[in-house]
Parts: C-alpha cells; structure tokens; sequence
C-alpha cells in the first residue's frame, strides 16, 4: 500500500473524525499527504487508498470538473463516455444542493453515460458532487473499514492500544516511506504489529513476556501474518531503527516490567532515531531531560476513560 503522486490527475478526498480526535487527524494527515488540509474536503495529487486511514471516507479520482452541471453533460456526452455494469452516486457535503436538483444530476449524468448501468453489482462506480461552484464527476473508491474486523482477535487485553489508534500510528510513523524500519519494543499482544503488516509496513515487535509473546504470535497467524517478534527485553535491542512505538507502561503494568517509564524513555533513545509515545500524562518535560526534542504532542481525551498524549520525539 504505497503512496503515489500524479501531477496529471487531482484526488478529492473526504475526512471524518469525532472532535476529540482532530489534532491526532491532523498528525496523521501531515504524515501521509505531507500537509494539513484547511478543512474536511481537500483535493491533491497524492493518490491513497482510503482505506488506509480511518479518517478518510472517501477518494474521487476528478476525471471531469466543470462549472456547471450543463458544461458537465455536455462534456461527457462529447466524450463518448462507455462504460458497462456501471454505478454512480451523488455524494452530500457541506455545500450540498437541494434533493430535487441531486435526482436531476443524476439523471442529466446518467443519460449522458454510454452503457448499462447496474445497482446491485456494479463493475465501476462514479460518483459525482458539488463543491464551491464546481461539479466533480470521477471514479469512486470508499473506505471499507476493514480495521474493524481486526478488533476481534484470539487474544485480547483491556489495557491494549485500540485498533484505530494502533493504526493512525502507523501511518505517522511510516508517512510515506515503506523502507523504514519501525519497532515497537514493548508490544504486548501486537495491535501495533498487526496494523502495521496491514498496509505492508517494515515492522518488528518484542516483548520481556514469554507467555505474551507467544500470544502475539497467534494474533498474527489469525490474521495471516508471519511473525517477526521476539521476546526481549528493551535494553536488550541490538538493533537501531527508524521510527519506534512505545505504549509506556503504566499503573499495575508497570510492575511485569523489569524498566520503569523513565528507564524505558532513556533507552529508547538507543535503538530509534524517531519515537512515538504513547502516554498517560504530559511528558514533554522528561523526554526533553533524555536529549529528546519534542515535534509534536497532542491529547486524546477520552469520556469515560483515561486520556492518552501522544508525543513525537526525535
């Protein structure tokens, strides 16, 4: 699941979060289109898979944009557009039109389009919006929240990261670069590893726990995936990668590690060049006093729970 830029072509994108998790978007959004989009509806020419993130709903390939839903027909109908087992939808947004003026677009669209359509089991679908003035028709791809399945897994532990967290992790941690070697030397049952193996990251687990280790073995096998976890302690990690993940032990967690928080900050600073940690409270301070320089923090409050921080270090 590689990023790739068409300078030809333009992608309109669809993001969706709830508003504790705007700041985490905006992260993973930086990491992976390389900017932060003024608002929910953007367009670039980074090509994605929604699917990869589980804040973009969907992806339009902008094939035609015209300013008027007459220039649009017109357009498509010079173009002798063929297409067989076809499907298209009209997508709502902020500057939506009224429900009469979508069934005409559709219809006006429709007609204009050479071939059979089919609703049930299309081959091809086109979707077609409205967005400050201008109509936008093109090949539809939506996210299909295949995360979701993950959630259920042979093992489980109700102080694990969630599967959407694990993910956007993922993607800031790699942002575009599928060589990087990322290690998440405390990974418990490997939510972390899974989502990783998931987009076809460059990633490794260990863990001090036998017993969980071989845990997170079965995760992996459930999901299809080899398993490239060890058990071992983090001050024992003779290797250096580029981007680590740590869960910072906390609470009664702490005591199955023979390292403590501050013990697990400082020596990761030995096997990464860049650390995501995840955390109960603010630890900008004590990475600072371990050399670290903070690139960014956020929060993500929680109603019912406990808040996490997420901070990004180099």
């Amino acid at each position: 699941m590689i990023n790739v830029v068409d300078s030809n072509k333009q992608y309109f994108y669809c993001i969706n979060y709830k508003d504790n998790q705007k700041d985490l978007c905006e992260l993973e959004m930086k990491a992976i289109f390389g900017f932060i989009p003024d608002n929910q509806l953007f367009v670039t020419t980074i090509i994605i898979d929604p699917s990869r993130s589980v804040f973009i709903k969907y992806r339009i390939e902008v094939n035609y944009q015209e300013n008027s839903l007459e220039s649009l027909e017109s357009k498509v109908l010079s173009d002798q557009l063929y297409m067989d087992d076809y499907k298209i939808i009209y997508l709502k947004n902020d500057f939506d039109i009224t429900y009469e003026e979508r069934l005409n677009a559709m219809r006006k669209i429709g007609f204009a389009i050479e071939g059979k359509f089919s609703l049930a089991n299309p081959k091809v679908e086109l979707a077609l919006t409205k967005i400050n003035g201008s109509w936008i028709l093109g090949y539809y791809k939506k996210n299909d929240n295949s995360w979701v399945n993950r959630k259920q897994k042979p093992h489980n532990y109700s102080f694990a990261l969630d599967v959407w967290l694990a993910k956007v992790l993922i993607n800031i941690a790699v942002e575009n670069d599928f060589t990087k070697k990322i290690v998440d030397p405390c990974c418990g049952i490997g939510t972390v590893l899974i989502e990783g193996y998931s987009i076809g990251a460059n990633i490794k687990g260990y863990d001090i726990n036998p017993t969980v280790v071989n845990q997170t073995k079965q995760n992996l096998k459930f999901f299809g995936f080899n398993a490239n976890v060890e058990c071992k302690n983090i001050s024992d990690i003779d290797k250096y990668y580029d981007v680590a993940i740590i869960d910072l032990p906390y609470g009664k967690f702490i005591k199955s590690h023979s390292n403590n928080r501050n013990d697990v900050i400082k020596i990761s600073r030995n096997i990464s060049k860049r650390v995501i940690f995840i955390s109960m409270t603010n630890i900008n301070e004590i990475v600072r006093k371990f050399g670290f320089s903070v690139t960014n923090t956020c929060k993500l409050e929680k109603r019912s729970k406990f808040s996490r921080f997420i901070t990004l270090c180099e």
